[in-house]
């Protein structure tokens, strides 16, 4: 398994969020923008603190996606024996890489799944190797690899 294509791989794909995230929030502000000078009733003041809202929201979106990328570019990808950040670890059939929280991706033929440090599921995996079980929402999981 190439470690260092998945983490470019990873990259990439946070790059494109990144990108994305920012032509969202740049369309927003481009098509809702409302001067002070035009507010001339409440309703006007409502779409006007409705769109500063929208408008943090996408741009906390974008500064997620930045976080998440400093966050993958600061680990190392090496192999691993134990479940730590940079980890890619089978269990019961999936395979989680530990990095940023992710939705299910694939990578070539592969299924994977991201998680972060924060996970739940991680703090019952961490430090552990192949072959140790754990138990997690009350179902027993087994490492099969860990890379």
């Amino acid at each position: 398994m190439d470690k260092n294509l998945i983490k470019q791989e990873l990259l990439k794909k946070r790059k494109k969020h990144i990108k994305e995230s920012n032509e969202s929030h740049y369309n927003f502000l481009s098509g809702s923008d409302v001067s002070l000078e035009e507010v001339i009733d409440l309703d006007d003041r409502s779409h006007q603190s409705e769109s500063a809202d929208i408008s943090q929201r996408l741009e906390s979106t974008v500064h997620n996606h930045e976080q998440h990328l400093a966050t993958i570019e600061a680990i190392s990808f090496e192999p691993k024996t134990t479940v730590e950040p940079g980890a890619i670890v089978s269990v019961n059939g999936r395979c989680m890489i530990v990095a940023v929280s992710k939705p299910p991706f694939k990578i070539g033929d592969r299924n994977f799944i991201g998680i972060s440090t924060d996970a739940p599921i991680y703090k019952e995996m961490k430090g552990k190797k192949a072959g140790d079980s754990f138990t997690f929402n009350n179902q027993k999981f087994t490492i099969e690899i860990v890379h």
